[in-house]
């Protein structure tokens, strides 16, 4: 019971904590993850290779179930090593999606969340659910972001499968991306691993039977990425826009690493280090750590159990300490419940700016018009003028009155009156649509202004 509480006390208190607090807990544990890893997988082609030795096994894949095959090709590779294995693995660029938005207004610790919410809008034609990985770190206002996207049941799938061969996926990355961070620790002369702030400005090009696939970093944070499928360079459209593309970045003063074959990953300093922005964590993985801390907190649990006992025998030691636990905790809670706040004014703030675009009434006229037909037939209708929600319309009717009687039965329609007397079947009607309040809409973001 006690270990129980525990845990519900610590999950409480992290669900209370404000965001930039969040992330760095997540990142913490993310990196805590990657720095189990010890075994590196390449897929190059149809082709597995250990980068710790070179030896390669053939993928073979039936039924379409490519994270079995990888799998199985795995512990084949690794079957005569003993030691736990904790796997990076390295995925070809055709595995990820690449884009590049802007988010203007939102606080670098904020940008995870920010894009979480708007998965649907930045890929509206993915089906599936994505997980992404974006360098968070704090950079200028105008500069855009680089985030790469992934499908999470392909990912969750490799986990499964390794699991199933009793090997531990730690985590995903592009291979191009590992090239890029092994290459910066070559060049700098500094061991792989290195901070991404110590990565200098670089430029990787990744190329194997199908795809060619060029990167650029600058100050540690990956700034462009393109990709083309082979045969589209033969069309000459195609490869004339794919050599203005990546040109330019050839002009500047950068370090350039090419890898076209299998010897050249194999060239490369080991060992090969994840890096810990752009690295793809599966969800089990992370449930795996969970469940270790989890039985740390039993064993501690049981410590403190047995301290429990002995104070129990001081009743006013245990008062004691009880009382400085709870105002702790008040304090504790004070200082969460201020963050929080802080956090609020900001959305608050961000809805307001983006309210008066996003909220502005709409009074979708093709439907007035479609709705005035049905209710004015078979009357004519000879003048129409629409403003902010109020509606003049002038015509000709055998029963006006008549006319006025169904407008105002109709939900789309209110304050419905003759604008001023009939003449003989000629009609004078004022109106207001229902469906947009502009009143309402000037007093919340413009009320200093007055009509």
């Amino acid at each position: 019971m006690t270990s129980i509480n525990l845990n519900n006390w610590q999950q409480g208190l992290k669900d209370r904590l404000p965001g930039s607090l969040k992330t760095f807990f997540q990142n913490n544990a993310r990196a805590q993850l990657l720095k189990q890893i010890n075994t590196v997988l390449l897929v190059h082609g149809d082709r597995l290779h250990d980068l710790s030795n070179g030896s390669w096994r053939q993928l073979t894949v039936d039924d379409g179930d490519w994270s079995c095959a990888l799998a199985t090709a795995a512990v084949e590779l690794l079957s005569q090593q003993t030691a736990a294995r904790a796997v990076l693995l390295l995925l070809p660029s055709t595995e990820f999606i690449a884009t590049t938005v802007s988010m203007p207004g939102v606080a670098r610790e904020n940008l995870r969340s920010a894009l979480q919410l708007q998965t649907a809008v930045l890929l509206p034609s993915h089906e599936g659910n994505l997980v992404f990985a974006v360098h968070a770190a704090a950079r200028r206002e105008d500069d855009n972001d680089v985030v790469l996207w992934m499908s999470e049941d392909r990912l969750e799938a490799l986990f499964a499968g390794f699991a199933a061969q009793g090997l531990f996926l730690a985590g995903v990355m592009p291979r191009v991306l590992a090239a890029a961070n092994q290459a910066n620790a070559q060049g700098a002369g500094v061991q792989s691993g290195t901070p991404a702030a110590a990565i200098r400005d670089l430029l990787v090009e990744d190329t194997d039977a199908e795809t060619v696939t060029q990167i650029c970093y600058s100050s540690g944070v990956l700034t462009q990425w393109l990709q083309i499928d082979k045969t589209d360079l033969e069309d000459d459209l195609l490869r004339r826009q794919w050599l203005e593309a990546t040109t330019p970045q050839q002009t500047v003063a950068l370090s350039k690493t090419a890898l076209s074959t299998v010897q050249a990953w194999l060239d490369l300093a080991t060992p090969l280090a994840a890096d810990r922005e752009y690295s793809f964590v599966p969800a089990g993985a992370q449930a795996v750590r969970r469940q270790t801390e989890k039985g740390k907190q039993l064993v501690v649990a049981g410590f403190a159990a047995a301290v429990v006992v002995v104070l129990a025998a001081s009743p006013f030691l245990v008062q004691s300490l009880q009382a400085r636990s709870v105002l702790a905790t008040l304090a504790e809670q004070r200082e969460l419940s201020a963050a929080t706040r802080v956090d609020q004014a900001v959305v608050r703030d961000f809805e307001q700016r983006w309210g008066v675009m996003t909220e502005f009434p709409a009074q979708n006229i093709s439907a007035t018009l479609l709705q005035l037909q049905n209710v004015l037939n078979p009357a004519v209708l000879t003048s129409l003028e629409v403003n902010e929600g109020s509606v003049q319309i002038e015509g000709e009717s055998d029963d006006p009155q008549s006319l006025l009687q169904r407008l105002e039965q109709d939900a789309m329609f209110t304050g419905v009156d003759f604008a001023r007397a009939t003449n003989n079947n000629r009609y004078y009607i004022d109106l207001r649509l229902s469906t947009v309040d502009f009143d309402g809409y000037r007093q919340r973001y413009f009320p200093e202004v007055r009509r």
